[in-house]
């Protein structure tokens, strides 16, 4: 009985935070200067979004998650995410967005860094731009 109790307990502590996710959509950027196209469907979980979407790339795509945030005090979307590549390599990236464009900046865990370009709402295919130093991962393989 003790058992039956403390499961409903749990459960009733989980129901308001399971049922407050909502899913804002799917969202894709662009990773400038290289042709991958990020998009992820993103969820709102009251003080943090969830980010769970995919680096599409224009052979093959990879899976990426993260969590964003508002800073209210600079009013700009802070993200950060894990891409994971076939060889291994976990990319973490760190982005600051503004809040009208969704336009904004990247920085990676290996010092590389860019444009962050807003390509509407997806899901859209991998490699839809003409970045000029081709993709991500054939970058950081070739280091």
């Amino acid at each position: 009985m003790k058992r039956l109790i403390v499961l409903a307990n749990f459960i009733g502590l989980l129901l308001p935070i399971t049922l407050h996710a909502q899913s804002l959509g799917v969202f894709c950027w662009r990773l400038n200067p290289f042709v991958d196209i990020l998009c992820f469907d993103i969820e709102d979980k009251g003080f943090v979004f969830e980010l769970t979407g995919t680096q599409g790339i224009a052979t093959f795509q990879i899976s990426s998650h993260g969590a964003a945030n508002l800073n209210r005090s600079t009013n700009r979307y802070h993200l950060g995410f894990t891409s994971h590549f076939p060889n291994g390599f976990h990319g973490q990236f760190f982005v600051s967005l503004n809040t009208q464009s969704l336009n904004g900046t990247w920085t990676d865990n290996l010092g590389n860094s860019g444009d962050f370009f807003f390509q509407g709402t997806g899901p859209l295919p991998p490699g839809l731009s003409d970045g000029t130093d081709g993709d991500y991962f054939s970058h950081i393989s070739s280091r």
